[in-house]
């Protein structure tokens, strides 16, 4: 049986006090969960340090990743329950692309 995966866009925001090492880590940490859930990463940006439009957990800026990816609909709920425990991870926004 073949599972249907969905196309979704993931954007997260990160502490701002990750390093140049830090932010390939947690990219590496996410893409690693999507593709144990049998999923994959067509693509991957990091658009950098950024100033919030509001304070998040005491954080005025934070540096934002966006990632492009093919998952099942079922494995999304574990997903997002790994980025809400992440430390590193100060909001997160996953979103289903609807075919144009």
């Amino acid at each position: 049986m073949d599972v249907i995966s969905r196309n979704y866009e993931l954007i997260l925001i990160a502490v701002p006090e990750l390093d140049e090492q830090g932010v390939p880590t947690l990219t590496e940490r996410v893409t690693g969960w999507i593709t144990s859930a049998q999923g994959n990463v067509t693509k991957t940006s990091v658009w950098g340090r950024q100033r919030l439009a509001y304070a998040i957990r005491k954080q005025t800026e934070g540096i934002y990743i966006l990632f492009n990816i093919e998952l099942a609909p079922g494995a999304t709920r574990d997903l997002e329950r790994n980025l809400r425990i992440d430390q590193q991870v100060i909001r997160h926004l996953l979103v289903h692309l609807d075919k144009a």
